[in-house]
C-alpha cells in the first residue's frame, strides 16, 4: 500500500481498533500491522469496513450462484478495472472452482471468454453490460432470469457493483500487489 501507512496503536479510536482486531482473526495482519486489500483503507471507516465484510462475506459464503461463476464475475470486474490485486486475488479462484483456464486466459487478455457453458457466457455478458453503463436488453434479461434466476440476478449484480467499489478503493489508495507478484495491467493515468 502506497498512500496510507498503519495506524499507530496510539491513534485508533476504539472502534477502529474493534474492527482491525476483527478483521485480524480473520487475516493474518503483516510484519507493519497491516492486513491487506482493501481493508487497510476501510479502516479509516470502521461502520463502513464492518458494513463492506458484511456484505462480502454474503458474496463470498451464501450466494446462491456458483462460487466458480462469482469468482468469473469478480474477475471480469478486476479486468474492467484493471485492478492487479482484485485480479490476483480472484482470477485464480475463479480456475480453482471450475472456470477453466483457457478463460480466465482471455478474460485477462481483453477478450470474450470463447465457451460453451452457458452460465459464463451469460455472465459475461450481464457484468459486461452492467459495467459498460448499459441496461441489459431483453433477450439478455431473459437469459440471465433462465440460467440464475431472479436471485441469482440480483446477486451478479451485487458482485459487480461491489467489487467496482473495491476496484475503486484498491485505485484511489494506490494498493498494488506486493513486489513479486503479477501486475497484469498498467497504473492508470492520473486525474
Amino acid at each position: 500500500m502506497t498512500r496510507l501507512r498503519p495506524i499507530p496503536d496510539d491513534q485508533m479510536t476504539p472502534e477502529v481498533r474493534t474492527e482491525w482486531e476483527s478483521l485480524a482473526r480473520w487475516r493474518k495482519p503483516q510484519a507493519d500491522g497491516q492486513i491487506g486489500g482493501p481493508f487497510d483503507t476501510w479502516l479509516r471507516s470502521p461502520e463502513m469496513s464492518n458494513q463492506m465484510r458484511r456484505f462480502g462475506g454474503f458474496l463470498w459464503e451464501r450466494t446462491s450462484l456458483d462460487r466458480g461463476i462469482v469468482e468469473f464475475a469478480i474477475g471480469v470486474a478486476s479486468v474492467y478495472w484493471q485492478s492487479n490485486y482484485e485480479w490476483n486475488a480472484h482470477g485464480p479462484r475463479a480456475v480453482e472452482y471450475g472456470i477453466p483456464q483457457a478463460v480466465a486466459d482471455e478474460l485477462l487478455a481483453g477478450k470474450k471468454p470463447t465457451t460453451d457453458r452457458n452460465d459464463i457466457n451469460v455472465a459475461y455478458d450481464v457484468c459486461q453490460a452492467l459495467l459498460e453503463g448499459k441496461a441489459l436488453s431483453t433477450a439478455l434479461y431473459d437469459r440471465a432470469i433462465a440460467e440464475f434466476g431472479e436471485r441469482g440476478l440480483v446477486e451478479l449484480c451485487g458482485t459487480i457493483g461491489f467489487y467496482t467499489q473495491v476496484a475503486f478503493t484498491l485505485r484511489a489508495f494506490d494498493v498494488e500487489p506486493t513486489e513479486g507478484q503479477p501486475r497484469p495491467f498498467a497504473p492508470p493515468p492520473e486525474a
